[in-house]
């Protein structure tokens, strides 16, 4: 595979994949229509002659046909992710998160494998340590969204699904919205954490793990097809809300109070078992100590950026 496709390539997780493809030698064709802004960040990369951008809606039969053309490989990343943004606009995470999926997928030639970036938030809230195995029993518009696509996407040949933890750290294209980025920045910022639900169990992964991590699907391919579908994170990287806010805390001298009423809107409580990707020979390398410390440098970087919003 020389010519990978990337949706969705200007948002958090593509902008650190289409460098990383770069660096290893492979030609980027980043197709993003960037309905948030923020396309800054991929300004760096035009300069190179193996980077191809194209403004694009994977809702859209001809963009997707013309991204489609003399594709060695997919990496889909395009989504309206997480459960904030879907619920803010159920109809548009409906047509991208699953009818664009079905797009991708109608026009991609049979022999073109095609990786698709699925999300834990498919397992919801269980009780057991979630495997591969594990009933899907999302409780989010969102998790809803990707477990139809990922239907879709099993139902073909030459696919893998990835069913990430959620993602940390930091990205040209920075999130602050999620759960370890915010609190970090909160309590750099304003040297509080306010938490609810502080016994619910989450699992992560460092963004820089997620792009490394689809650069081992595409060199290990004939291997990972054959198994279809991996959740993608750590084991030590399966932390409660108060754990992380206590290390954070301990880092920032931020203040943490834990409310005694009130819920977290997103209810996912559960912990994932990743040896089977470990199993395939995939690591995360990256702690979520080392990503702490890193988010808490860039945070005065961000305060700059967003103060005239």
């Amino acid at each position: 595979m020389k010519k990978i496709l990337v949706t969705g390539g200007g948002g958090y997780v593509g902008n650190v994949l289409c460098r990383l493809l770069l660096y290893e030698g492979y030609e980027v064709r980043c197709m993003d229509n960037f309905h948030k802004g923020q396309c800054d960040a991929l300004i760096a990369l035009a300069s190179s002659p193996n980077f191809e951008f194209i403004n694009g809606d994977v809702t859209n039969i001809s963009d997707v046909e013309k991204a489609m053309r003399d594709i060695d490989g997919v990496v889909h990343l395009a989504a309206i992710v997480g459960f904030p943004a879907c619920i803010k606009q159920p109809s548009l995470a409906a047509a991208v998160n699953v009818d664009g999926t079905h797009n991708l997928l109608e026009h991609r030639a049979s022999d073109v494998p095609f990786i698709f970036a699925s999300t834990g938030s498919v397992y919801g809230k269980v009780e057991d340590v979630c495997t591969e195995e594990s009933p899907l029993n999302s409780v989010s518009l969102y998790g809803d969204t990707k477990k139809a696509a990922e239907i879709a996407v099993r139902s073909e040949p030459n696919t893998v699904c990835y069913r990430f933890a959620t993602g940390f750290g930091v990205s040209p294209c920075m999130r602050v919205n999620l759960l370890v980025n915010d609190f970090t920045h909160q309590a750099v910022t304003n040297k509080c954490l306010n938490i609810f639900q502080a016994d619910f169990r989450r699992t992560f992964i460092h963004v820089r793990d997620m792009a490394e991590s689809f650069l081992f699907a595409l060199r290990n391919y004939d291997q990972m097809q054959d198994q279809k579908v991996y959740n993608v994170g750590a084991n030590d990287l399966n932390w409660t809300k108060r754990e992380l806010a206590e290390y954070i805390s301990k880092q920032t001298g931020a203040f943490v109070s834990y409310a005694e009423i009130g819920e977290d809107l997103d209810q996912r409580d559960y912990t994932v078992d990743y040896s089977k990707i470990e199993e395939a020979g995939f690591y995360c390398q990256t702690s979520m100590e080392e990503g702490i410390l890193e988010l808490i440098n860039v945070v005065p970087l961000l305060q700059i950026r967003h103060q005239y919003l």
